[in-house]
């Protein structure tokens, strides 16, 4: 498949999308949970590590979605050139008597 296919395009933007939805989504679960424990963290004086450990792992998944969109984006045509190819065979089959 060509990279000047649409539906390369859009299958990136799709995967875009949902990496970013992903990464808002484990934020916001790592605030909510800290946010819920935060008196049992300092109850016992570890209230700033855990806020910076969990900053740390934020950090590293928000980083590691970043690498994996850039090698998408980097590598769209073969990535997705691939999964149109099967969908096309798919689609082909589907429409044969």
């Amino acid at each position: 498949m060509a990279e000047q296919d649409p539906r390369v395009h859009s299958m990136f933007q799709k995967d875009c999308g949902c990496a970013l939805l992903a990464v808002a989504s484990v934020w916001a679960i790592y605030a909510f949970t800290y946010w819920m424990m935060a008196p049992a963290f300092a109850a016992v004086g570890v209230q700033w590590l855990m806020a910076l450990l969990g900053l740390v792992v934020l950090l590293l998944n928000a980083a590691a979605v970043a690498a994996l969109l850039r090698h998408y984006r980097d590598d769209k045509a073969a990535i997705y050139g691939t999964d149109i190819y099967y969908l096309d065979q798919l689609a082909a089959e589907r429409r044969a008597p």
